[in-house]
């Protein structure tokens, strides 16, 4: 198999909002799991994982607790393999947003639409009688190669179930960032968090997705585990890919515009080491140097993105 997703093979000019549920009727009680991907149009990996997932269950007759849903984020921008059209979709989530929308004052630009578009998949799956929380898991990669990781909003509920998978956990990056989808949903008051599988093309990344899926369909308590087809192969995947301490918390970012011009030095992966006094990029013709010490955090290696790298620290 290779390394890498053929763009060209990936059919998403055709992508439509619902990805797939299951079971599709009737109900037996229990949590609607809400798994959103291609937030980015050039994060093809949570819908192929899904795709996986989706065909295992429509075969399988596999008894399941509430439904799954697999949704696509951006979908114009996934049809058109670009990461936004406008804005990041992923920064436009807002409280302020949803309350313009619902009010009819909709902000004029496309990503509006899509969170519209989201909004009401999720208003509509909470008038089901059936279901009895809301999960959710965002699925995500990265610019760069890195060990999976799972990122989570710094309330105590999120924080708790994220620490039951075996995955390096980030806590706090809704500090630097609102408006994220994994954000919003928090503050609605759902429980959940944002999985970060791997490089944008990597095959690995769509096995890693896949494999969080299933286990979240464990934890959650919606599938048993001894029906789910080789679950200790996905648990002993993602415990395969663990590195270093269990939590880390976002301690800064390094905001960037176009006219920064701004490089991250090559070579840096996720939770790799960094002292203060480190060169870490360029921008506006300087060096960006560190100046505490700690992990880099998603570093920007791609062209469309307003967060040049972040640094974590152990909790």
């Amino acid at each position: 198999m290779p390394d890498h997703i053929n763009k060209e093979k990936i059919a998403l000019k055709e992508v439509t909002r619902i990805l797939g549920q299951y079971p599709l009727e009737p109900y037996e009680e229990g949590p609607v799991l809400m798994v959103s991907a291609g937030i980015h149009g050039n994060e093809p990996s949570g819908l192929l994982a899904l795709e996986r997932v989706f065909q295992v269950l429509d075969n399988s007759g596999i008894a399941c607790k509430g439904q799954i849903i697999g949704i696509a984020g951006n979908v114009r921008a996934l049809r058109e393999n670009v990461r936004l059209i406008d804005k990041d979709l992923n920064r436009v989530c807002t409280l302020e947003n949803e309350k313009a929308i619902i009010d009819g004052n909709s902000p004029e630009f496309h990503e509006a639409k899509e969170f519209e578009a989201l909004m009401a998949v999720k208003d509509q799956k909470l008038k089901n009688q059936f279901f009895t929380e809301l999960l959710f898991m965002d699925l995500h990669t990265t610019s760069s190669e890195t060990t999976p990781f799972i990122s989570v909003n710094k309330r105590e509920n999120n924080y708790d179930l994220a620490l039951q998978f075996p995955l390096p956990v980030v806590k706090g990056i809704e500090k630097y960032i609102p408006g994220h989808f994994d954000h919003y949903l928090t503050l609605k008051g759902h429980r959940g968090f944002t999985v970060e599988a791997g490089a944008h093309l990597s095959v690995k990344s769509i096995d890693y997705h896949e494999a969080m899926i299933w286990l979240m369909l464990k934890v959650s308590g919606m599938i048993q585990e001894a029906d789910i087809p080789n679950y200790h192969y996905y648990l002993n995947l993602l415990e395969e890919t663990f590195g270093g301490e269990s939590g880390y918390e976002v301690v800064y970012r390094h905001a960037i515009e176009e006219k920064d011009e701004f490089q991250m030095k090559p070579g840096f992966k996720n939770f790799s080491a960094i002292a203060k006094g480190d060169i870490l990029a360029t921008a506006k013709g300087l060096e960006v140097i560190s100046e505490i010490d700690g992990r880099i955090y998603m570093p920007l290696y791609q062209a469309q993105g307003s967060d040049g790298f972040f640094i974590v620290k152990e909790c």
